[in-house]
C-alpha cells in the first residue's frame, strides 16, 4: 500500500505590489522549505536569490517571476512564509536603551510597504529637451547578473544598479534604450549629469519599496518603551 500524500493545501490570495495584479497560491512544502533553508546555510546569495524564485514559481499559479520586483519578491515570500510556516516570526532585537537583547514576535500580516510604489515606468525630467525613463529593477536581473553583490555601498555597485533601473534616455527626437548603448556610452552619460540630476535618480532607487514592520515594544529587562523597526526580507527569515 503506498503511503499517503498530506496537505492537499487549499489556496489563497495576494496582490502583486508593482502591477496589483492578483494571484492564487498554496502554502510551500517541507520539500521547498528543505531547498530554500539550504541555500540558506550555503551562505550563498545568488543560490538563495535562484531558490526563491523556484519556490515562487512553484506555489504561485500562473506568475512569470521575470516579472518580478525585487520588492515584489519580498511581499510574495512573506506572504508564502506566513501561511506555510505560520503568521507569527521570532526575531532578535536590541534595546535601543538598554542595549539588552529582547526576543520579539511579529505578525506576519502587519507587514506594510514603505513609500508609494511609482507608476512603471518613471520619467524624470532632466533638461526641458532631455529626460529619461526609469523602472524598479527586476529581481531575475540582478539573479542573472554574474557579478551580483548583495551589498551595494560603493560607487561603482550604486552605479551598476542605477544602469540597471535606466530604460531609456528621450529626446524631443529619439527615444534611445539605455541597455542598447555601450558601457562606454553609458558611463559618459552618467559621468555628464549634474550633482542635483544623479541626486534625483539615486533617490528613486534608494527610496523604493521594501516590506517594513513597525511596532513599540517594551523592553524586557530596563522596561522602558522603544520603537523597532524592521527592513526588507531578511529581517523575517
Amino acid at each position: 500500500m503506498a503511503l499517503p500524500i498530506l496537505n492537499n493545501a487549499s489556496l489563497h490570495e495576494l496582490t502583486v505590489p508593482s502591477t496589483g495584479k492578483k494571484y492564487n497560491y498554496r502554502p510551500y512544502l517541507v520539500k521547498e522549505e528543505k531547498i530554500l533553508l539550504q541555500a540558506k546555510e550555503s551562505k550563498d546569495d545568488k543560490l538563495m536569490m535562484r531558490s526563491l524564485t523556484k519556490l515562487i514559481e512553484s506555489c504561485v499559479e500562473d506568475i512569470n517571476t521575470n516579472e518580478l520586483t525585487t520588492f515584489d519578491v519580498e511581499y510574495i515570500f512573506l506572504q508564502l512564509r506566513g501561511k506555510s510556516s505560520g503568521e507569527i516570526v521570532k526575531v532578535g532585537y536590541e534595546c535601543s536603551h538598554c542595549e539588552a537583547a529582547n526576543d520579539i514576535e511579529v505578525d506576519l500580516t502587519n507587514i506594510k510597504m514603505t513609500n508609494d510604489i511609482k507608476d512603471n515606468n518613471t520619467i524624470i525630467k532632466l533638461t526641458p529637451d532631455i529626460d529619461i525613463e526609469l523602472s524598479y529593477i527586476k529581481y531575475n536581473k540582478m539573479v542573472n547578473d554574474t557579478n551580483y553583490k548583495k551589498k551595494t555601498e560603493n560607487t561603482i555597485e550604486v552605479f551598476k544598479t542605477i544602469k540597471n533601473s535606466i530604460v531609456s534616455v528621450n529626446t524631443q527626437d529619439e527615444r534611445m534604450i539605455f541597455a542598447d548603448e555601450s558601457t562606454k556610452d553609458q558611463d559618459t552619460f552618467l559621468d555628464s549629469l549634474s550633482s542635483a540630476q544623479f541626486q534625483e535618480i539615486t533617490e528613486f532607487i534608494t527610496e523604493g519599496p521594501t516590506v517594513v514592520y513597525e511596532d513599540d515594544i517594551t523592553c524586557t529587562s530596563c522596561k522602558e518603551v522603544f520603537k523597532i523597526e524592521l527592513r526588507g526580507m531578511s529581517s523575517f527569515f
